[in-house]
């Protein structure tokens, strides 16, 4: 069982998930006998006995809150077997809490939703069937809860006895400790990979800059440690945004190179960004980063989004 003592009170736990390196990093911070956890990993039972018996093995008697840094499956799983009346108060950001049940729970408008959303970006109609309802298998690994306190961002929590700043991106929380310089970066910054920045039905309007916006004010604290969900600890905060947004610029300027060949739909860029895939995972977020992308050159101005009911496509401004 790996727990590692990161700061005075504060421990990292890794659990096992089925992507990424295959371990997702959570946090609990110990207050005496009671425990507040940052993320919680999937909704599968070694998830779950790692979580407990790490608690026994600090001597923690109670979960008080658990923080979920954004509701996907590896973050928020076991939300619901953990927090809850006469369990752990959740803590979620404000703009994901109305995504949790058409994601989880009442799956069919989702669902739909998706198809639609697929086949307007030019899917073709077989294979937007199926990675449609490749969305309905999530719901096997997520117990959903009610939150106990909605986060706007800017808010002061205690996290065992240390106070952190919430800092926030559309659907993301960070937490900042100013005393020690610690930064518990999520998924928002990583050590080694980007995480997928994508439009889609849940998404906001423009992913991309708001991303790209939240990055530099988190390197702006000028953390002393970057602790990541994926990956380990590092360092120096300004030079991992500078390579992260450098990645963008790049991808942005090849996306441009693509559409100037003429006007295409989003599945045609993501084929052309990427090639074909085999995984249905990857072919959702690879359509969905190149879309981020495309509506952020549009925001930009350098592309023209034109739309129709049936429809979505791209050319050169």
């Amino acid at each position: 069982m790996a727990i590692t003592e990161v700061a005075a009170g504060v421990y990292e736990l890794r659990l096992p998930i089925p992507f990424e390196d295959g371990l997702v990093n959570v946090f609990l911070f110990a207050d005496g006998a009671e425990f507040d956890l940052l993320d919680c990993g999937m909704n599968s039972q070694d998830s779950l006995d790692l979580i407990r018996s790490s608690l026994v093995e600090l001597g923690g008697k109670r979960l008080r809150k658990l923080v979920v840094t954004h509701i996907h499956p590896d973050h928020y799983g076991a939300a619901g077997i953990l927090a809850g009346p006469g369990l752990a108060d959740l803590y979620l950001h404000r703009l994901e809490v109305p995504l949790v049940n058409p994601r989880y729970v009442e799956l069919e408008h989702l669902v739909g939703e998706v198809h639609r959303y697929l086949l307007v970006n030019g899917v073709p109609a077989d294979e937007a069937e199926v990675l449609s309802n490749s969305q309905r298998a999530l719901s096997q690994v997520v117990a959903p809860a009610e939150p106990s306190v909605q986060l706007d961002g800017a808010e002061t929590l205690v996290m065992g006895r240390t106070p952190m700043r919430v800092e926030c991106s559309p659907g993301h929380i960070c937490l900042y400790a100013a005393e020690s310089g610690l930064l518990f970066a999520g998924d928002h910054m990583l050590p080694e990979l980007s995480p997928n920045i994508g439009l889609h039905p849940q998404s906001t309007p423009d992913p991309l800059h708001e991303y790209l916006d939240g990055l530099r004010r988190m390197a702006a604290h000028r953390p002393s440690l970057i602790l990541p969900s994926h990956g380990r600890p590092f360092h120096d905060a300004e030079g991992r945004v500078e390579i992260l947004a450098a990645h963008h610029r790049r991808r942005l300027e090849r996306v441009t190179a693509i559409v100037a060949g003429g006007e295409l739909t989003a599945w045609e860029v993501a084929l052309q960004l990427w090639g074909p895939r085999e995984n249905l995972y990857e072919k959702r977020l690879a359509l969905q980063e190149g879309l981020a992308h495309l509506q952020a050159l549009a925001v930009e101005g350098a592309l023209e989004k034109l739309v129709s009911p049936g429809s979505v496509r791209w050319r050169p401004s």
